[in-house]
């Protein structure tokens, strides 16, 4: 199954649209949401399976049947194939196309090139479908036929040499992120951990080992095993003093930053 049209289902379809706006309002809706299913070449035409979301909430014309007059001239074909569009109780469920008992087993129709769509009116006359000449006049019509529409004058530049342009001017210095703070080495003189401050600080950094283990293997799906492996090394590791002050360093950041955002 493909997941894309043909550029010919596409243009047979957008005809299809306008030829049947009055019988399925809502054609081109469907079309626009659905994926083509089986394609056939039939021997004498095509056939290209439809699928729409059965979920999608239908118009409230329920028509069943073969509808559609669109005809196009396809490869080297002599004749034009006429398309019909397959409905069941309203939705959209195939595109027939008949060439008129010519033989098509050797038409590629993916590929073949086509020109002349066109529909048939209630007096058998043929009526060149071109989407543009059906665009309703308006102001977005009148846009578009502007090949190069006018280009808005460059905006003035202003020149300010005041005190405050001389401020803006001056590159600030970026603040240090929280890794560069945790990397960075302990400030001269910092005063060493006291006990209580090392019971505080180990207790918390097995319930946030705990937290985060805990996530890891319920969201993550990691073995429950290896999360316990992990969560003990991380630890021990961070229990020397060394780790210690530099978890003390990065709470501190943390803080300083919550403080800065909420001045």
């Amino acid at each position: 199954m493909s997941a894309r049209f043909t550029k010919l289902e596409r243009e047979v379809m957008a005809a299809m649209a306008h030829d049947l706006r009055r019988v399925a309002p809502d054609l081109a809706g469907q079309f626009e949401e659905s994926l083509p299913g089986t394609r056939r070449n039939t021997g004498s035409g095509l056939f290209t399976a439809i699928i729409v979301n059965s979920r999608r909430p239908l118009s409230v014309e329920r028509a069943t049947g073969r509808f559609g007059t669109v005809h196009a001239m396809v490869g080297a074909l002599p004749d034009p194939i006429a398309f019909q569009v397959e409905l069941l109780n309203g939705r959209l469920v195939a595109l027939h196309g008949d060439a008129y008992g010519l033989d098509t087993r050797a038409v590629d129709f993916a590929r073949v090139p086509y020109d002349q769509v066109f529909t048939v009116n209630d007096r058998g006359d043929s009526i060149a479908f071109e989407p543009a000449a059906l665009m309703p006049p308006g102001p977005l019509t009148d846009l578009q036929r502007h090949a190069e529409p006018a280009q808005p004058a460059p905006p003035r530049t202003l020149v300010n040499v005041g005190p405050l342009q001389r401020l803006q001017d001056t590159e600030p210095v970026p603040a240090p992120s929280l890794i560069e703070t945790l990397l960075a080495p302990a400030p001269a003189g910092a005063a060493p951990l006291d006990k209580d401050e090392k019971i505080s600080l180990i207790i918390g950094l097995w319930v946030a080992i705990a937290a985060a283990g805990f996530i890891a293997v319920v969201v993550f799906d990691i073995p429950i095993v290896f999360a316990g492996v992990l969560g003990i090394f991380a630890g021990r590791a961070l229990q020397t003093p060394k780790g210690l002050a530099l978890v003390k360093r990065g709470m501190e950041a943390y803080r300083r930053a919550r403080a800065e955002r909420s001045a």
